[in-house]
């Protein structure tokens, strides 16, 4: 009788504990850039997830080698899959959720009016449910500018999601975001805040509280703002948050106490650090600046949804006509190290993953066809998914006329984003 109660014993723990060593050998690498190579070597003695097997993500976003090792972890609209935007400023996020918006080729568009400002992206069939939380979609529920500790670690997007759709779900989140090189962004970011934005309203809410004035002090003052602060006036604060800030909106800042002081410098800046790298590997998609088209063309293949127009048409920038001295140029990339080492390793990273799915997924056997040419750039996966696509809108844009007509609406949304955040800032405080 006892030897029978063992057999069945071991029986019963013994699927157990397979299963618990094989869910950790599937896990991504940790540290170093994603290699071709991770998706057939072999990791703690078990071999990655075959194409077409099963697999249930346990918590957090789903991440890009999740959707490359099986197509069922891809982005399903009809499902209960969620892009969530982190809008990094001054980094093409705003062209990038436009897109999403506006300028995506599919039967079930999002709905947008010009009186708010929003658009409503419904799932098909549904009248509640959402696929798309942005800017332009949901809006700032969690906080404007809400960096990855308060969309990902604080779990405030399901939570505002559950709010907005009035039930709860169990949820898919493909995270998405935009880097760009630091010395732009900072310059771009630098002539924002001349002209008058602060993004006061910003909460930066970690480990569920704001950072008080000692943890985080302001530039300026809250009174009277920021407009027409010089380059030098602008480098010389020393808490001003453009500096490493796509670092630091991509880290898990509750691994360094959030804004508090109590690490050693170099040891909260390493750790803030690699947390950025590990979690940008983490996301789903992030595309760079400076390469547009590939941009394009990853989120398409990746997402299998296709914009109607080129995205690098629309990302102009006139950081390039601010003139910046030899010393200015010296101490921007000193300030930004941290950006520095993280944009030159997401760019590695990138190109490594715009190759590996060019391989994965070939070309040659599927085209679009626009105005009777074949074009080669293709953004499905399979022959039965090429049945919603309608002819898409690539007459070619004038260079001056999109980069004049961008400029102009991203100042007036730049105002009308100012404007309401500090009205919010006002009632917080008042």
């Amino acid at each position: 009788m006892g030897l029978r109660r063992i057999a069945i014993s071991t029986l019963c723990v013994f699927p157990i504990i397979y299963f618990l060593i094989a869910y950790s050998g599937s896990k991504e690498p940790r540290g170093g850039v994603d290699r071709i190579t991770a998706r057939i070597a072999p990791r703690n003695g078990f071999l990655p997830l075959r194409v077409g097997q099963n697999f249930t993500i346990k918590s957090g976003p789903v991440s890009f080698l999740k959707i490359v090792e099986n197509p069922q972890n891809r982005f399903d609209m009809k499902g209960n899959d969620v892009i969530v935007v982190l809008h990094i400023q001054k980094t093409a996020g705003t062209s990038f959720e436009k897109f999403l918006v506006k300028h995506l080729d599919s039967p079930y568009p999002c709905d947008c009016t010009s009186i708010k400002k929003r658009c409503t992206c419904l799932r098909p069939h549904s009248e509640r449910e959402l696929w798309l939380f942005s800017r332009y979609s949901t809006g700032w529920l969690c906080g404007l500018h809400a960096d990855f500790t308060e969309l990902f670690v604080a779990k405030c997007v399901d939570r505002e999601m559950d709010r907005k759709e009035g039930t709860h779900t169990k949820r898919r989140l493909f995270g998405a975001t935009f880097l760009r090189d630091p010395f732009t962004r900072i310059i771009s970011e630098y002539r924002h805040v001349n002209r008058g934005a602060t993004w006061m309203a910003s909460r930066h809410i970690c480990m569920g509280r704001e950072p008080t004035l000692d943890e985080l002090p302001s530039c300026y003052d809250f009174d009277i703002g920021w407009d027409g602060v010089t380059l030098d006036e602008f480098l010389d604060c020393p808490h001003n948050l453009a500096f490493n800030r796509q670092t630091r909106m991509l880290a898990d800042l509750t691994k360094i106490g959030c804004y508090s002081n109590k690490l050693p410098a170099a040891e909260r800046d390493r750790i803030m650090l690699e947390s950025a790298k590990e979690n940008l590997r983490g996301l789903a998609y992030f595309g760079i600046k400076e390469k547009m088209e590939e941009s394009q063309f990853l989120f398409q293949r990746l997402f299998g949804l296709r914009f109607t127009k080129k995205l690098s048409e629309w990302s102009k920038s006139k950081s390039n006509n601010t003139v910046v001295s030899l010393a200015q140029m010296r101490k921007i990339k000193e300030l930004n190290a941290l950006d520095w080492e993280l944009y030159e390793y997401a760019v590695a990273l990138f190109n490594e993953r715009v190759t590996m799915i060019r391989q994965r997924y070939p070309e040659p056997e599927f085209y679009v066809v626009i105005d009777g040419s074949k074009q080669n750039e293709t953004i499905y996966f399979d022959r039965d998914e090429k049945k919603h696509l309608r002819k898409a809108d690539d007459a070619p844009i004038d260079e001056d006329t999109a980069r004049e007509d961008s400029d102009m609406e991203d100042n007036y949304e730049d105002d009308h984003d100012n404007a309401i955040e500090k009205v919010q800032f006002q009632r917080q405080n008042y």
